[in-house]
């Protein structure tokens, strides 16, 4: 059995797969998680849960988590999606943004898929129609916390991805010099794209701190 949650939305789909392996977990006590990132990914071991029953398991729970970050994941992970169909054991799939392929193959073997998009809207937009996400910066760089969190909501919800506000900000970081501001941001985008914390709560977060920077 197959799932696959996915999409440019990598927080909010990276909620919904581990909620999801937990029910799956509440419903299966007896099932063993494995869970299988880019860095770990070995096709054997796939292979290996493909079948029925382990030695101590009844079945298997395997989470695989943005393998696909691996380039050659891409092309391996296509020959074994029928086969995570029909095993008796549960494949869940968590991805960022799938290319058109892989969006294809999923698509046409999981038991369910969910995409998770974010409306996008481009800081040069932003600057002409709407919230100036570069006054952002010059507040984030002036320790000016209400401005900032102002201009960050002004942004977020005329359709902002944090991902461009991150960039603005790692731009207005360097013209600081602000090593301290530059890891921070760049720290936060990796745990966004993991998955590993809602990027505009955070971003929003780091923006309401900069008065204390």
């Amino acid at each position: 059995m197959l799932y696959v949650i996915h999409g440019s939305d990598v927080a909010q789909a990276g909620v919904k797969a581990r909620a999801l392996v937990d029910s799956l977990r509440a419903k299966k006590p007896d099932a063993a998680l494995e869970k299988i990132e880019a860095d770990s990914w070995n096709s054997s071991v796939i292979e290996s849960h493909l079948g029925g029953q382990g030695l101590f398991s009844n079945k298997y729970i395997i989470f695989l988590d943005r393998v696909t970050e691996k380039a050659e994941v891409k092309e391996e992970i296509l020959k074994f999606i029928p086969a995570m169909q029909e095993s008796p054991n549960i494949f869940v799939v968590f991805e960022g943004k799938l290319n058109a392929e892989l969006k294809r193959a999923f698509a046409g073997s999981a038991e369910k898929t969910v995409e998770c998009e974010k409306k996008t809207a481009s800081a040069g937009d932003l600057k002409s129609g709407g919230p100036n996400v570069f006054a952002l910066g010059d507040a984030v760089g002036r320790g000016d916390a209400f401005k900032a969190w102002s201009l960050y909501r002004q942004a977020v919800d005329s359709g902002a991805e944090p991902e461009a506000i991150l960039g603005m900000l790692f731009w207005k970081a360097k013209t600081m010099r602000s090593k301290e501001l530059a890891r921070e941001l760049v720290t936060l985008y990796h745990d966004g794209h993991r998955g590993l914390v809602d990027l505009e709560l955070a971003t929003e977060r780091l923006v309401l701190n900069c008065g204390r920077k």
